[in-house]
């Protein structure tokens, strides 16, 4: 089967096909790995170790070793260890294993049966999670979908 330079059919299979790639290989922080600072990453994080600090990504898998005491920005996030502080996302997994203290902003969010959360779980209609929306990461900016109010939560995390 020949492809012709500019068919629909071959422009898909390309798209799909970088999509995949982008998916398929996440960067991975194993459970030796101890970090102090700030992760940031246009890709998908598989994080199975310990930072004291924040992480920005578009796709958050805490693996069950893993610990992040800070900030929680990405699209999509799936909990199976430990966050101490804001997780900011679109969409929210907090599996049974989980063990969550802090603020969850979400539009979408599945708990299991057995996930530990001490915090609040906070649903809006918009979340924010680019630093073009914002003048400071730490603070927040958030509709309130029961009336046109906007509510602005300042965030510092205090040991």
């Amino acid at each position: 089967m020949k492809f012709r330079k500019n068919s629909p059919a071959n422009s898909i299979a390309t798209v799909v096909g970088k999509q995949s790639k982008k998916e398929v290989s996440p960067s991975i922080i194993t459970r030796d790995v101890n970090l102090l600072g700030n992760i940031v990453s246009e890709g998908n994080i598989d994080f199975d170790g310990t930072l004291n600090g924040n992480i920005r990504c578009s796709t958050l898998t805490i693996r069950s070793n893993g610990y992040i005491k800070g900030e929680v920005v990405a699209n999509n996030v799936v909990v199976y260890g430990k966050v101490k502080g804001l997780i900011r996302a679109k969409n929210v997994q907090l599996c049974s294993t989980c063990n969550v203290e802090g603020i969850v902003m979400h539009e979408t969010i599945s708990i299991e049966d057995g996930a530990f959360i001490d915090g609040k779980c906070k649903r809006t209609d918009k979340v924010h999670t680019s630093d073009e929306d914002e003048s400071e990461s730490s603070d927040f900016v958030f509709e309130d979908s029961s009336s046109d109010t906007k509510v602005l939560e300042n965030i510092r995390l205090i040991r």
